[in-house]
């Protein structure tokens, strides 16, 4: 994916992609700068404390640039489905049914947005304080990025639920309550609050 195409693309004015597929950029860039302090961290014997942690954070991420544009792309066809629903006729009886599964799926892919920022600030937590300290800023700013995708995630997935069927409804709040308490345990741990 070409950067200078990707954000005329997001800039062109279309519905997609929207706020939803940047946060998978987002949560790409931010699981990125946490690989390049991993990396770093490898490298000298100084900071051989932080060496497991860098491992395991390289081997549980070493897909994370497709995960990224899968979720960037996942969410563009969520909410495409969204909008052909809605331009199904009113009097056809399966729209509200194609309204509700598509709005399923369109808080889906924000809550697998949100559930791999949580994994991914975890394993930073678990690097942060043995980790190359020349590489700091970069390690708080890489927890500033997956909070920042977090958002994202959780902001669509509320703007979808009140177009889901009762039970999908539940569910859903159950699954984004679970992965917000989560992010708000972790996020203030790898962004050191996150002042300016």
């Amino acid at each position: 994916m070409d950067v200078e195409n990707m954000l005329k693309s997001i800039s062109d004015g279309t519905p997609t992609p929207g706020g939803g597929a940047v946060g998978w950029i987002v949560l790409g860039q931010g699981t990125a700068l946490l690989r390049m302090v991993s990396n770093l961290t490898l490298k000298s014997k100084k900071w051989s404390g932080g060496h497991d942690p860098s491992r395991t954070i390289l081997d549980a991420t070493a897909d994370f640039e497709y995960r990224a544009t899968d979720g960037y792309d996942a969410d563009c066809h969520a909410y495409e489905s969204v909008v052909n629903a809605y331009k199904l006729p009113e009097e056809n009886q399966e729209r509200q049914r194609g309204i509700e599964s598509a709005s399923l799926l369109a808080a889906e892919v924000p809550l697998e947005l949100m559930e791999t920022a949580l994994e991914i600030s975890l394993l930073s937590k678990g690097l942060f304080g043995l980790h190359n300290k020349n590489a700091h800023s970069d390690l708080i700013s890489s927890g500033l990025l997956l909070k920042t995708a977090a958002i994202i995630g959780s902001k669509n997935v509320e703007a979808n639920i009140p177009y889901l069927s009762s039970e999908d409804s539940v569910a859903v709040k159950a699954r984004h309550e679970e992965f917000r308490m989560g992010l708000m345990d972790v996020i203030p741990m790898i962004t050191e609050g996150g002042d300016l």
